[in-house]
């Protein structure tokens, strides 16, 4: 945090009579989103897009002639002894827990910025940019997943990974990085492996990532390692396809048998995640959810017990249409896709087993976003299952509710414990179900249960565990009460997708010292892209694009003569600038609302005087503050702002 504060520069440049003006605080407490009355009983339909609702965040990138060759290689033995232990301590098909299908390698060589930038050799191009390439061959891996340490990127830098003798490589751009970076960061200030980005997986033993800098930007600003990387034994992708396909029990059956299923199906993808603190990597399944405006948000639900961290979060890879060419074919369809890029946690809960998601890149075309249900079942409902048991290609297990049960598994244990009942349903946390067709495994932990309503499917809960196989199809499974995590948090943006909360960017300008916050993306698009003097530093926080009760709008002021920026909720201020300060402050409208008062989820904006430099400084962290009030004497801390929040 410290190492932070002094690059930024704690500085907005501002006029030294803004430092007197008062702050923005409010005396009236607004409540969170409200659950609406309507909505407790009432459904909502899947919705199929015409068209995916935007780019994907990464991309794929054509190699070519002028790439440069790696200047360095990276040879890690064999790491067989490790990955037996851990095949014979785990079995992939054990359900109520997430199957780990890679470990975390140690890569002492490459453990510091200095000894990294070493390896490096630089080409510089015709329009100046300058491009180095480096090698990795975890011998034995069926895939790997760089894990870089962050200290410094610039938001133009474009990273790419791809495998040996490969085509393409999968690009991923600065600003992507610093985003997922300061998205753990405001997730949970301080938390282990806040500043690791896992890079998108790479199938085979031998990758290579290669670093473009954008003409201008000197090599040294480049600050970043690579301290380990997660070596996968078992592969989530297609191209190794014996290692996964027809990996799941005999008596499961594909999704292509089933073809009243087919379009749950398209709402239903593979997940594959890493653990920042050990770099070991996982399965699990989980289902896209439609929210009640149908806006194609990609919500995602699956298990707490599969992702319950912001850290974990960023690390998310998503296989979608990952299913049989045709029924029992055991080849899979030609049209599946993986989408990178991570997610934003914005819900989990441990004793219904629930983690609700927002992925950072759209699906691809042709996904469904499912229907959900926030009623409970009854005992002897008919329902159904669509998930990847061990990895598999995509099954569908039918079945009915056979009663109730109360659950609880402890933090960081693989177990959990059930009690059960056929009768009341009121103090449990999960459904329990006995199968007819299939069964589930691990790998399928996370994914949908689904009742039928007419010709439609309904989301009613999220497999917790259980202990069926195809040998006993009736044992006990359990799934997490949907209905209790919609009503205890998920409703907030399922039944509010227009009040959803946007990220506001945050630039600093070493030259002038000054900050500039936007909420447009546009306007962040351009800056990185234009004016290169401004760096990016990522999501300072969250706040809304639209007016909406108990919200506040943030005015934007700007200063020509310090060519800084100036960001208030206070009444007080606006009446003071307009009144003695314009010129040569430009009114430049709301650059997004906020509140003045806490409304008990909402977190403080601090706001600084320099006295030394006329200039303030904004913050939401308060370590930040606390490091600023004790070490800085001249910055005089003004209180708060105004209110937004560290999540969406």
């Amino acid at each position: 945090m410290k190492a932070n504060l002094v690059r930024w520069g704690l500085a907005l440049g501002l006029t030294a009579l803004l430092g007197a003006c008062g702050g923005g605080n409010g005396s009236s407490t607004v409540a969170e989103r409200q659950l609406p009355t309507s909505a407790q009983n009432t459904p909502v339909d899947s919705f199929t897009p015409a068209t995916a609702k935007s780019a994907e965040v990464n991309s794929d990138y054509t190699l070519g002639a002028s790439d440069p060759a790696p200047g360095y290689k990276v040879t890690l033995g064999s790491a067989g002894t490790e990955v037996a232990k851990l095949q014979s301590a785990v079995d992939i098909r054990s359900i109520g827990q997430a199957p780990q299908i890679g470990l975390g390698r140690k890569i002492a060589e490459l453990d510091s910025v200095t000894t990294f930038a070493s390896r490096l050799q630089w080409t510089t191009g015709s329009d100046g940019s300058q491009r180095a390439a480096i090698r990795f061959v975890s011998s034995g891996a069926a895939g790997t997943r760089l894990v870089l340490d962050v200290s410094h990127i610039d938001a133009r830098t474009k990273l790419r990974f791809y495998a040996q003798g490969a085509a393409t490589a999968t690009e991923v751009t600065g600003t992507q990085v610093i985003d997922a970076l300061a998205v753990n960061e405001l997730s949970k200030a301080g938390a282990s492996g806040n500043h690791l980005y896992f890079a998108p997986y790479v199938e085979g033993e031998d990758l290579t990532m290669q670093i473009e800098l954008p003409a201008g930007v000197a090599t040294s600003t480049l600050q970043i390692n690579v301290p380990q990387l997660s070596h996968l034994f078992q592969s989530p992708t297609a191209a190794k396809l014996t290692l996964k396909i027809n990996n799941s029990g005999s008596c499961e059956v594909d999704v292509a048998c089933k073809s009243d299923w087919s379009s749950t199906g398209n709402s239903v993808a593979r997940l594959l995640f890493s653990d920042a603190s050990t770099g070991s990597s996982y399965l699990c399944s989980g289902t896209l959810l439609n929210d009640r405006a149908s806006s194609a948000t990609p919500y995602l639900l699956t298990a707490n017990h599969c992702i319950s961290t912001q850290t974990v979060a960023s690390t998310l890879q998503t296989f979608w249409f990952y299913r049989a060419s045709a029924c029992g074919s055991g080849t899979l369809y030609s049209a599946s896709k993986t989408v990178n890029g991570g997610a934003a946690l914005l819900y989990t809960d441990n004793s219904s087993d629930a983690t609700f998601l927002r992925l950072n890149s759209s699906p691809p075309s042709g996904v469904t976003y499912s229907g959900w249900s926030p009623s409970l079942p009854a005992a002897g409902t008919s329902i159904g299952g669509v998930h990847h048991p061990a990895g598999d290609l995509q099954k569908v297990s039918l079945g009915t509710t056979t009663g109730f049960a109360t659950c609880s598994r402890a933090a960081g244990s693989e177990t959990f414990s059930c009690s059960f009942t056929t009768g009341s349903s009121s103090s449990t946390t999960h459904v329990r179900v006995g199968w007819t067709s299939g069964v589930t495994e691990g790998g399928s932990s996370g994914s949908g249960l689904f009742i039928t309503s007419g010709s439609s499917k309904y989301l009613v809960g999220q497999l917790s565990g259980g202990g069926s196989t195809c040998s006993n199809p009736t044992a006990n499974d359990v799934y997490g009460r949907f209905d209790l995590a919609y009503t205890a948090g998920i409703y907030k943006w399922l039944d509010n997708a227009a009040a959803s909360r946007v990220p506001v960017y945050r630039f600093y300008n070493a030259t002038s010292r000054v900050h500039f916050f936007t909420a447009s993306t546009s306007d962040r698009d351009y800056v990185i892209n234009n004016i290169p003097q401004y760096a990016y530093e990522g999501i300072a926080f969250y706040s809304y694009a639209a007016s909406a009760t108990g919200l506040s709008p943030v005015y934007r002021y700007y200063n020509p003569t310090s060519n800084g920026h100036f960001y208030t909720a206070s009444a007080s201020d606006v009446i003071y600038i307009a009144a003695n300060m314009t010129p040569p402050f430009v009114a430049e409208g709301i650059g997004w609302y906020s509140q003045t008062a806490s409304d008990g989820v909402s977190a403080p904006v601090y706001r600084f005087y320099n006295t030394a430099t006329n200039a303030h400084f904004y913050t939401i962290s308060a370590s930040d503050r606390a490091f600023i009030n004790a070490n800085l004497p001249t910055y005089r801390d003004e209180g708060v702002a105004f209110y937004s929040w560290t999540s969406q």
